[in-house]
């Protein structure tokens, strides 16, 4: 007997092509072997990140500690003096005057605009009263008015519908 050309095994026949339970035996072991050998290298590669992970939090925090301390006592350590001539202190005064003038037109250029705005709306307001001819009564007032014309309206109209039904019953 040689070599099986279907599976490679060598007490193979090939019209069955069986392989020999002593294979699946040896087979079943190794893989279970290397199955167990990958869940060690899986498990101490765990290990190393968890510690990786410790030690690049503690210097994190360490960090942090670091940058608190420099934040608490920057106020008292950290001064700052500027030297400036006659010539430049003018000219920074006078800057600042000029951005002063230009903010003070522009707040008043807006001033102008809200007030026209508020002219027109009043003129407005005058117009559409004037529709009234004078006598605006008021929201709530003309919803009176207009619930008993309506009521009235009804009212009126029921009584000459019943004159008329009088009349032809009669």
């Amino acid at each position: 007997m040689g070599i099986c050309p279907v599976c490679n095994w060598t007490n193979c026949a090939v019209p069955d092509c069986t392989i020999p339970s002593s294979y699946w035996g040896k087979t079943f072991i190794n893989t279970t072997l290397e199955l167990e050998s990958a869940i060690q290298q899986y498990q101490r590669a765990e290990a190393k990140l968890g510690g990786a992970v410790t030690t690049i939090s503690k210097k994190v925090d360490t960090i942090n500690q670091h940058i608190d301390k420099v934040l608490e006592n920057a106020p008292t350590k950290l001064k700052v003096s500027v030297n400036v001539n006659d010539a430049d202190r003018q000219k920074i005064q006078e800057l600042f005057a000029k951005e002063r003038q230009w903010m003070t037109a522009q707040m008043q250029m807006h001033i102008r605009e809200v007030n026209s705005m508020f002219a027109d709306e009043r003129k407005k307001v005058r117009e559409r009263y004037k529709e009234y001819d004078g006598c605006y009564l008021g929201h709530y007032a003309q919803w009176f008015f207009w619930f008993f014309f309506t009521i009235g309206f009804f009212v009126i109209a029921g009584c000459i519908g019943m004159m008329i039904a009088q009349c032809y019953n009669r």
